[in-house]
């Protein structure tokens, strides 16, 4: 396995989503996206609806955690989403 795929796969990005949620709909456009530009990364969207997860009240709408660290609430640029992943995986590589 190279380097490179090394470090994506440690990389973990996880996107809470609700459901009937306009914002929510918008982050799995981001989520597609982040994948056809690093498909190596691991992501994964979970619904919180539907897994009943507790999560505190005041964390609405989508809920973006990397590599187990709250990264945003609600919805990034998704360039800059991009860009800070990116910037994680040259750090890593070097």
């Amino acid at each position: 396995m190279s380097k490179v795929m090394e470090v994506l796969k440690m990389s973990e990005l996880v996107i809470y989503v609700h459901d009937n949620c306009t914002e929510s709909m918008r982050a799995l456009d981001i989520a597609s996206l982040v994948k056809t530009i690093l498909p190596g990364i691991h992501l994964k969207v979970v619904n919180i609806d539907r897994e009943h997860i507790e999560i505190p009240e005041d964390l609405e709408g989508p809920v973006y955690v990397f590599n187990g660290e709250l990264l945003k609430v609600g919805n990034p640029d998704p360039a800059q989403l991009i860009a800070f992943l990116k910037l994680f995986e040259e750090r890593h590589l070097n």
